[in-house]
Formats: C-alpha cells, structure tokens, sequence
C-alpha cells in the first residue's frame, strides 16, 4: 500500500504537532512544509523536506492526496479553497472558518470538487470522549437531564503577548470552548439555543476571560457551562483529561453529565445511582461505580490515521465539513447572544 502524501501548511505549534506525528506514521509520507513566516523554513528542513511560504505555489509543483491546515483560522477559508479546487483532501484546524459564510462557501467547494473535508476537532478521537458518548447515547443513565461543563484555569500573563489573544475573537470562546462545545454535541446531541454572559473585568482586555453559558439540547436537555482562563482551578478539559502532556494533571473532573437513571463524571467516568431493587429517592443511599475505561490513545495521532483511512475511502469523515460548521455556528451563537443579551438559536445565524 502506497504512503499517502501529504503536506502542511501553518508550521506554528499545532502545525509543528501534525509534523511530529506524520513523522512517526508509517501511514503517511509528508511532501512540504509552508508557512508565511521564514522561520518555517528551518523546520521544513528539519524533516527533510521542501519548504515553501505560497501555499499556491505547493499545491501547483507538488502531487498530494492531502493537506493538513494548520494557519491563524481567518486563513483557514482560502487555503482550504485552493486545495478543494485542486481535487486534495483537507484536514483544516479548527473552527474550520472565521465566519459561517466562510464555513458554507468551502463546504460548496468541497462539494463540488468532489474531496473530503475534516475538521481538527481531534477530542472525538480520544477513546474517553467516545466511551462517554456511548454511555449517554445507549440510556446506560437513563434520558438525559442535563451537563455541567467547567473550562476554568489560568493562562499566564506572557500568553498575552501576542496581540490579538486580547482582542475580540482571541478569547477562551473561539480559543478554547469551541472544543468543549465540540465534545457536548458530539456526547449530547444538537445544542438548540444558548444564553451567554460575558466578562472581561479580571483583565480588563478588549476580549472576554469569563462567560457563563445556558445550552438548550434539541432533545430536551439542559446545560450549563462556566468558562475562565483567568482563575487557578483544576477543572478543565486541559488539566483533567492528560491528553496533552504539556499540561499537569489534576485528577479532577470537568464534565458532569446527569440522567435519569444515574450519572456520569468525565474524565474519571464515575457513576452514581441507586443499588438495582432499591427504591430511588433522595433519602436513598447512593452507589457508586466506575466504568472499565478504554485503552488511551493520542486523539491527533488518532486523527491522522482516519484522515489516511478516509482518503483511501474506507471510512466517512468522523468531523466532516458540517460538523465542524455546526460547532462553529453554536460558538458564534454565544458571541451573539452575550451581545445581544438574548437567547440565541445557531440555526439563526446567517
């Protein structure tokens, strides 16, 4: 079986990261590397291959099968295109766009160019996000209530550095929720509408450090989401799960899911319900459980072996085109609705 050949372009760190992995697959071989910076070119070099700041350029002296896009996400639209219109295959960070026009302009593309279209919301590769579907999905807690979902931790004052993380858009909504918000459709369902305040008075930036978030579930649950990277707080995705090694792990949970049959922590998946015979209640004690976990594996090196997969043909994209423009609507539903200060339904959004 021939290696599929593929190319990166954005060599920041998560590029860098796709670099790495794509050097340890045996699935895949990597053809170039570019960048609009010149520092791309001494990491192009790195892995002994062409280095090139014209992503146009690359696409026309090379023969791939796919890109993995890795640029500042107000890129993501045009470069995407332009592979689209070149029959590749594209795996684009996430959001998958800056605006939904974007978003849909690129799904059209795709279409009509007959390629497959990923989105890099990589959690749904990790085997605890998708044993926790699982447990939801199939009843094991009964009809789904509701979901408590924290993101709170502190990012450091040099992260701050870099201008636009202080600037509308470069805040932990776009940065970091969208991931979560990834995670709780890809559990709970469809979010149907939200209500969002937001705060900016910890730092006093043009950007958000603090939002609390009320989510309405197409199937009739309820959720609610606190959101902070101004507070130390063992309680996110980040410090919880120990996907990534470059954070330190609490041990601590992050997402709360309750049904009404029992509920579920995650990541510990730890449960809690009523002893099989007994008569629920709340004078009832309560028992406790956890469930078997899966083996661990890296969700992006996960990620790339179904880009290759999906590719080859043998699978459907797990984060297609329109899932990836779903979680961005809900996103963006959040921006409007703590600017309007309503409820905002995502289907709304032009």
């Amino acid at each position: 079986m021939n290696p599929i050949k593929l190319a990166v372009v954005g060599a920041g760190l998560i590029g860098q990261k796709h670099l790495e992995i794509l050097r340890a697959s045996s699935e895949c071989e990597l053809v170039a590397v570019c960048d609009a910076h010149p520092s791309g070119a001494a990491i192009a070099a790195k892995y002994g291959v062409p280095f090139y700041s014209d992503y146009a350029t690359l696409l026309i002296e090379h023969v791939l099968d796919g890109v993995i896009i890795a640029t500042p996400t107000n890129t993501h639209a045009p470069v995407a295109i332009a592979c689209a219109r070149q029959g590749i295959h594209i795996l684009v960070e996430k959001p998958i766009t800056s605006t939904l026009a974007e978003a849909r302009e690129l799904l059209a593309v795709a279409e009509a160019s007959g390629v497959q279209l990923l989105v890099g919301h990589h959690r749904r590769h990790n085997p605890l996000v998708q044993q926790a579907r699982t447990i939801v999905q199939s009843g094991e807690i009964g009809q789904l209530v509701g979901v408590t979902a924290l993101f709170a931790l502190l990012k450091p004052d040099d992260y701050f550095d870099v201008v636009w993380r202080t600037q509308p858009g470069g805040g932990p909504i776009l940065t970091n929720l969208i991931h979560d918000i990834d995670s709780l459709r890809f559990i709970c369902g469809e979010i149907q509408s939200v209500f969002a305040v937001t705060s900016s008075k910890t730092r006093g930036f043009a950007v958000e450090d603090t939002a609390s978030l009320s989510l309405h579930f197409a199937n009739g649950a309820l959720g609610s989401v606190l959101v902070s990277d101004a507070t130390p707080s063992p309680w996110s995705y980040e410090l919880t799960s120990g996907e990534n090694p470059s954070y330190p792990t609490t041990g601590q949970d992050c997402y709360f899911f309750v049904g009404t049959g029992g509920s579920l922590a995650f990541p510990s998946m730890t449960g809690w319900r009523y002893p099989q015979g007994q008569a629920p209640g709340w004078y009832q004690p309560l028992e406790r459980h956890r469930w078997t976990t899966p083996e661990p594996a890296d969700p992006l090196s996960e990620q790339l072996a179904h880009f290759c997969r999906v590719i080859r043909g043998e699978e459907a994209p797990l984060v297609s085109g329109d899932e990836g423009l779903r979680t961005l609507a809900v996103a963006q539903a959040v921006l409007a609705s703590a600017q309007r200060n309503l409820p905002v339904q995502p289907d709304e959004l032009g």
